[in-house]
């Protein structure tokens, strides 16, 4: 909807239920992601520095699949109640990006609106900055110490696809944060010309490009690629012979 819309400058398809869908979309499974995207930062740590953590059963209930089930629920549970049952004056425009912003932002107190801004925004952009940079850090830094090399591989590949992927929320998404940031400070007219129609819309990319970074790490990727291209090369076409009588 969001290219129909970019393309048009209207929503074709002007709906009340999809346009909840998308704000749903955009706010609850997009935030959700970037949460997801933080625990795995973040979990990254355990699994290559602390590995124990994880070793059983239990630990990974309390240590792996509890906290990725909440950073996965959170979110999309939230922005499903704000959007479909919370009760307010919702108008809904067809020139608008999303059919205009959630009640939310225009019914709420402050307070929630700073924490929404803050807490499922800005925070988890920058701690996945912080977690990958100092991620990266570590791993040079201990990288001797780590004598087998299946280990080294196998962290290797982990420690690529987290650099990868968050790059894409880095670069694509930060430079929205910094702004929203500032606008929350007391500037809401800082760089307004570009964040709206450049900014907002540059945080769509990561969706785009993440899929091809996991791909890029994936084991045998190259070669079952390089296997396609060469069976295709050596593919012969059997044309039958014409008989003479």
């Amino acid at each position: 909807m969001i290219l129909d819309f970019n393309g048009l400058g209207y929503v074709s398809l002007f709906n009340l239920v999809l346009c909840r869908i998308w704000q749903f979309i955009d706010h609850g499974i997009w935030y959700g992601a970037v949460s997801v995207m933080f625990w795995a930062s973040f979990e990254r740590h355990i699994l290559i520095f602390h590995p124990r953590l994880v070793a059983t059963t239990r630990r990974r209930l309390f240590i792996h699949y509890i906290p990725l089930a909440f950073f996965s629920l959170y979110t999309p549970m939230l922005f499903f109640y704000l959007i479909f049952l919370y009760s307010c004056g919702q108008t809904f425009a067809a020139t608008e990006v999303r059919c205009g912003i959630i009640c939310l932002y225009t019914d709420a107190l402050n307070s929630l609106q700073l924490y929404d801004s803050y807490v499922d925004n800005v925070l988890p952009v920058l701690l996945i900055g912080i977690c990958s940079i100092t991620l990266l850090f570590r791993f040079i830094r201990q990288r001797q110490r780590m004598k087998q090399a299946v280990t080294w591989r196998h962290c290797r590949k982990m420690t690529l696809q987290l650099v990868l992927v968050s790059a894409a929320y880095n670069i694509c998404d930060l430079p929205s944060v910094v702004v929203s940031i500032i606008h929350l400070s007391g500037y809401p007219n800082f760089a307004s010309y570009i964040w709206s129609p450049y900014l907002t819309r540059l945080t769509f990319v990561p969706s785009i490009i993440v899929p091809f970074a996991i791909l890029l790490t994936l084991p045998g990727l190259k070669q079952k690629l390089w296997a396609l291209c060469i069976w295709k090369r050596n593919r012969r076409v059997i044309v039958p012979r014409a008989i003479i009588n």
